[in-house]
């Protein structure tokens, strides 16, 4: 009894939590939206997307320094905690494309989004990477002097079932 009172404490504890996070994710996405949807502005963004849909393509380039100047906290994030604000800013973008231009967002999975831009103390060279990158998003400049394709270990692996009796290769 003591430990299953300890596991639903934890438990309704990761789901208040989990609320937490969603409702965060949401708010972020809505202010990339926001950032995305500026036709009362300089419409540089709205003009960007509007401008990938007319070539068929389903990535856009959006400049740091402008989200910087429209949404400095944002920029600020997007460069340290690389991954939760991509996710969030590419949501919004297949948001505004849904909005915008429904029967096109229909033919692509995703929409994805690249940066360009000052990227301040987050500048590298290949031989500058080190750990405290991690999880950021980072500008990487060098030349590509040996490439190689990644071979995988595990050629052919198989299975067996033993309720069925039945063996599957891979």
């Amino acid at each position: 009894p003591l430990f299953r009172s300890v596991f639903l404490t934890f438990g309704a504890f990761c789901v208040s939590s989990a609320m937490d996070v969603d409702q965060e994710s949401r708010t972020i996405q809505r202010e990339y939206l926001d950032f995305l949807d500026d036709e009362r502005d300089d419409s540089t963004s709205s003009s960007k997307v509007k401008e990938m849909i007319r070539k068929g393509e389903n990535r856009i380039i959006i400049n740091i320094n402008d989200l910087r100047r429209k949404n400095a906290k944002r920029a600020a994030r997007l460069l340290s905690d690389a991954v939760d604000e991509i996710l969030a800013f590419q949501r919004a973008l297949r948001d505004y494309v849904n909005s915008t231009d429904a029967v096109y967002a229909k033919q692509f999975d995703e929409f994805y989004v690249g940066f360009e831009g000052s990227f301040g103390n987050k500048h590298a060279t290949p031989r500058s990477l080190v750990s405290r990158y991690l999880g950021s998003l980072v500008c990487v400049e060098g030349i590509v002097t040996k490439c190689s394709l990644v071979r995988p270990k595990v050629v052919k692996s198989v299975h067996y079932c033993p309720a069925t009796k039945k063996t599957m290769e891979r």
